[in-house]
């Protein structure tokens, strides 16, 4: 924990006790104090007490525990949300005010805030018994459906099994699938204490990707918000695979083929039907009598069919070569970079199909990452099945081991990469650069006099706005530093190179760089 963090804890721990007793103190130090704050001042001892006899309670059940007895006293006793915090120490200063100015009807007006504050935080302190009450409970997560296809809408399923609720408290998870993904949040009340209760909600639109689910965090918290339990993670590891969309290409895919450069660039060969030699031979039964040739056969006086003695031309071939080379990547906190790797992927199976549709034959190519280390992976798209072509793409992430000079080959190559490399000139390979989203950042500046959310919701507190406009700050910073990175090209587009557009409909327009 760092210096911060423990020195939070100190204070929430000493607001337990520390501001009743100033408040007590405050009341019985003052001459000439009203009647009314002196008996305030006597009221505040049974719920003093009240709150010690629970600590020490929990203190005792913790030592008699195993693990890390220091540990486990420090979590079972911190239990203040900031709204308890705020709570007793308003309620203490309104009492120790009272008894200052004179003003006794505001001692009335704090004892109220104190006694709600005890009285809630010595029922945490003996309704929450176990230091992790949340491991009682079966809690399990899944994905309906477990693979969809990039953009679809994805429900998010939760079962939990003997839940304990305490009476006057509520279960709350929260939980992300990943980077990109929404925040979603359940509620289980004390009415579903014991029971089975299966939780649904939507978490799309499903971004690209093999996701092994974050964790939900999940704790428990009385109705007033005063006091919680600690946070523990569940339903853990569960997958969802996103496949990547193969968008439509347009007419513009052809130029690939009809304004290749160089003699290795790939063209198709057109041939008319008549066109190439025959063989001739004597007639078989089963022959199509068409192929009969008369001429031949009154010659010699026997049936002659031609036959076609000529071997078809092999259809061109390529290689879609897809750059997932970059280091800097993982250095940035905004989804810049995700993004464009998104709109690579893309290109790269829709140029794939488009190919395929044409006549090509179509290998691609590309890095990935298989957890201890990066291989390069290829797949031929041409076998007319194109989810092995996606599953590749949904595991596709960037990588910093293979530069794409080590994935390139003699053969025709298209690289479909957002930068232009400094690699040795060759004939076949053509580069297809995917130009990034060079639009203002998606994230305006909050407003730090407006609530984000409803009144009343924790992420309203100072604290949180703050962290927020910090992550505000740090993502507009890195968005501009990967448009940077990302658009900066190494060298000048080699003759030939193309570009590629996404259109408003969805599809891909390919152009010609000049």
């Amino acid at each position: 924990m760092s210096l911060r963090g423990g020195l939070a804890r100190t204070f929430r721990l000493l607001t337990l006790v520390l501001p009743t007793w100033a408040a007590w103190t405050v009341v019985f130090s003052t001459k000439d104090a009203h009647a009314l704050v002196k008996t305030v001042g006597l009221a505040l001892g049974p719920l003093f007490a009240l709150t010690v006899l629970g600590v020490a309670f929990r203190l005792a059940a913790a030592a008699r525990g195993g693990g890390r007895p220091r540990d486990a006293a420090l979590a079972g006793i911190d239990l203040l949300t900031p709204a308890g915090v705020a709570l007793a120490w308003t309620s203490a200063a309104f009492i120790a005010g009272a008894a200052v100015i004179g003003y006794a009807s505001l001692a009335v007006v704090g004892l109220l805030g104190t006694t709600v504050f005890h009285l809630v935080v010595g029922y945490a302190l003996f309704a929450l018994r176990a230091a992790d009450p949340i491991r009682t409970h079966t809690i399990a997560r899944r994905f309906a459906p477990d693979v969809v296809v990039e953009g679809d809408v994805v429900v998010e399923e939760v079962r939990l099994e003997g839940t304990r609720v305490p009476l006057g408290f509520r279960l709350f998870l929260e939980g992300r699938v990943a980077a990109r993904w929404p925040t979603t949040r359940h509620v289980v009340t004390s009415d579903d204490s014991g029971g089975e209760v299966q939780l649904e909600t939507e978490v799309g639109p499903a971004v690209r990707g093999v996701h092994a689910a974050e964790p939900l965090r999940a704790w428990l918290e009385d109705v007033f918000g005063l006091t919680r339990s600690p946070a523990h993670a569940c339903g853990l590891g569960a997958p969802l695979t996103v496949l990547p969309r193969v968008p439509k290409a347009s007419d513009s895919v052809k130029r690939l083929l009809t304004r290749g450069d160089g003699p290795r660039a790939p063209k198709q060969a057109m041939r008319l039907p008549t066109e190439g030699l025959f063989h001739l031979r004597e007639y078989k039964q089963g022959d199509d009598v068409r192929r009969i040739h008369w001429v031949r056969s009154l010659a010699s006086r026997e049936l002659i069919v031609r036959m076609p003695d000529e071997i078809p031309p092999d259809r061109p071939r390529v290689r879609l070569v897809l750059d997932t080379f970059f280091p800097e990547a993982f250095a940035l906190s905004c989804d810049a970079p995700s993004e464009m790797l998104d709109a690579l992927v893309a290109v790269w199976l829709g140029l794939g199909r488009a190919l395929v549709a044409g006549g090509t034959r179509v290998t691609l190519v590309t890095a990935v990452d298989e957890g201890d280390r990066v291989v390069a992976m290829t797949l031929d798209l041409t076998r007319g099945d194109a989810m092995p072509a996606q599953r590749l793409g949904a595991k596709i992430a960037w990588q910093g081991s293979l530069p794409i000079e080590e994935l390139l080959a003699e053969e025709p190559t298209y690289v479909i990469s957002p930068r232009i490399v400094d690699a040795p000139p060759s004939e076949s390979v053509r580069w297809v650069f995917v130009a990034p989203d060079l639009g203002d950042v998606p994230w305006g500046v909050p407003d730090a006099l407006r609530f984000p959310l409803p009144m009343g919701a924790t992420e309203n507190a100072w604290r949180h706005r703050r962290a927020a406009a910090d992550e505000v700050a740090r993502k507009r910073l890195d968005h501009r530093r990967a448009l940077l990175v990302l658009g900066t090209s190494r060298a000048a587009p080699p003759p030939g190179s193309l570009a590629a557009l996404a259109l408003p409909d969805g599809s891909i327009h390919v152009e010609a760089i000049r």
